[in-house]
């Protein structure tokens, strides 16, 4: 690979990372989901530990963004060398997540916790996941839409969880990964949401994606896998930050759990689930697809000796027909009978020895004295 294109390579893939991680910082902190500059007592501790899963998730879709941008620049024919090093130029990029959390984290105070350190390891440990993500990117389309679809429905739940605190005069609540938490459902109706959301959403895009890759033509195997990457993402997170100590953080900690494996019966389920005989899309391909030229007709040929014999003697009337016209024979058949065969004549040896001309018979002899006799009374005449 030419030294100008791995350069605009790793520039465009590490630029775009850090770009989609200080910007998704910047939404979070403007719309209130994430806050690190709290004072939390130990009541409350799994607030923060809510808002570290957030970080972790932050960190892997920068890398994932900048995978994705950078996938126009790869060569044609790279291989799985120059993927990986544009997957780390992506996560290193991402690191500058970081430094833009353990800044704010210094005016952050909860009990029993150092967290400049621990949102530090946090969002290193996310970068590092974020590697992986990032070459799943580049490796496979199936994971980029899985990455793009989750993404952005996750976005979605966490701006309509806000939407209703925005209103003047209200405290913008905490929202967790991955949870419709809007501020006017009560406390177990959110119980419940948390617990049903991620899977949920898993779910119906693994279902979604698989029936997409199916209609594209792609392998099974592809089909089976097209829900997994993206809802892998949200299961890593909630690993990197902690199941925490209440039902707060334990609920959705559980859930995220079953995510990956909710996302990937949804697309198993669009694999294996037979298609109708004729569908819409069957048509189309039908319809676009080149028409083959017909095939070349024979001649007839005219009809064989025997066919134009039966021809004719189909013709004839019925008492005009010969044996030969209609196969049946006339005279009874005795095929039980023994049939005596003629005996087989002996040819004769000749002699041996002296007489091997073999012994004349004697009418030939008489003939052949009548012959002398006419022949001498010839010369006489």
């Amino acid at each position: 690979m030419a030294l100008r294109t791995s350069a605009k390579l790793l520039g465009v893939a590490l630029g775009v990372a850090a770009l989609a991680g200080a910007s998704q910082l910047g939404l979070a902190y403007g719309l209130g989901i994430v806050g690190l500059t709290r004072t939390l007592d130990i009541t409350m501790r799994d607030h923060w530990t809510a808002q570290l899963a957030w970080v972790a998730w932050f960190a892997m879709t920068a890398a994932v963004a900048g995978a994705m941008a950078a996938r126009h620049r790869l060569p044609k024919g790279s291989g799985a060398g120059t993927r990986l090093v544009s997957a780390v130029a992506a996560a290193v990029g991402a690191g500058v997540i970081v430094p833009l959390t353990m800044q704010p984290a210094r005016n952050t105070h909860v009990a029993g916790v150092q967290p400049v350190l621990v949102i530090g390891i946090c969002a290193a440990l996310g970068v590092a996941a974020g590697i992986f993500a990032a070459y799943a990117a580049l490796s496979r389309e199936v994971a980029r839409w899985s990455f793009a679809t989750v993404g952005i429905a996750v976005w979605v739940i966490a701006v309509v969880s806000v939407a209703p605190s925005m209103a003047p005069g209200k405290n913008l609540p905490s929202v967790r990964l991955g949870v419709l938490d809007p501020e006017f459902l009560p406390a177990d109706v959110t119980k419940r949401t948390a617990l049903f959301t991620m899977p949920v959403l898993a779910l119906i895009c693994g279902i979604a994606l698989g029936w997409a890759a199916r209609r594209r033509g792609l392998p099974t195997l592809t089909i089976a896998l097209a829900g997994l990457a993206g809802p892998a993402l949200l299961t890593l997170a909630y690993l990197i930050a902690g199941p925490g100590s209440t039902d707060y953080q334990t609920v959705p900690y559980w859930a995220a759990m079953t995510a990956a494996g909710a996302g990937v019966l949804g697309s198993v389920l669009a694999a294996v689930v037979r298609r109708s005989p004729a569908t819409t899309g069957d048509a189309a391909s039908a319809a676009e697809a080149p028409q083959r030229p017909p095939l070349p007709k024979r001649d007839a040929q005219p009809d064989s000796a025997i066919a134009q014999a039966a021809a004719t003697a189909a013709q004839r009337p019925e008492e005009q027909l010969r044996p030969s016209d209609t196969g049946v024979l006339t005279a009874p058949f005795d095929g039980f009978k023994p049939v005596k065969s003629a005996p087989t004549p002996v040819p004769q040896q000749p002699a041996k020895g002296r007489g091997r001309r073999g012994r004349q018979q004697p009418e030939q002899q008489q003939q052949q004295s009548d012959n002398v006799a006419e022949w001498v009374s010839g010369l006489g005449n």
